[in-house]
């Protein structure tokens, strides 16, 4: 019994490590009331590249028509224009002592074409990130790469099921 438990648990563990594989994210919090979550993956649809972004947090959302702006370490600078695939919110409410306080999270998403040209590119690591939002515009500048490498990686996987069909 105990051997099956230990099976199962190991199971459990490497689905979980699949299921996150695909996906790079960061937390973000350039204001104190202003925090973000963004999460990027890589989608093809028919021969058409595409990166995913979403957005979780309690205001932002994207605009209609977004853009990503992004400036390599080497200094050169892509600009993908998109288009938002979905928008939801949840409410929920935490309760402090007798009062019930209300909290909304907001997740918006948008889909970003790329050729595998600029794939190249981001492969020599994302310096800085501007995606058009609403009611700011979400920047991140990094010290180090976080997400240009790991979207790279995520084309050359979806590539490969393309050749290996």
């Amino acid at each position: 019994m105990k051997i099956l438990k230990n099976i199962l648990l190991l199971f459990c563990i490497i689905l979980g490590l699949n299921a996150k594989a695909q996906t790079v994210d960061y937390t973000y919090k350039a204001l104190a009331a202003e925090g973000c979550n963004m999460k990027y993956s890589v989608a093809k649809q028919d021969t058409i590249y595409s990166i995913i972004a979403t957005v979780r947090s309690d205001r932002m959302n994207f605009l209609t028509e977004p853009t990503m702006k992004i400036r390599t370490f080497t200094g050169k600078y892509l600009e993908l224009r998109g288009t938002v695939i979905e928008n939801g919110s949840q409410s929920a409410g935490v309760i402090s002592g007798n009062i019930v306080i209300p909290v909304t999270e907001i997740s918006s998403t948008a889909q970003f074409r790329i050729t595998p040209q600029q794939f190249e590119i981001l492969n020599e690591g994302v310096a800085k990130i501007r995606l058009s939002m609403t009611p700011m515009n979400h920047e991140r500048t990094f010290k180090k790469d976080k997400i240009g490498k790991r979207l790279y990686q995520f084309y050359l996987k979806e590539k490969q099921k393309d050749e290996n069909f």
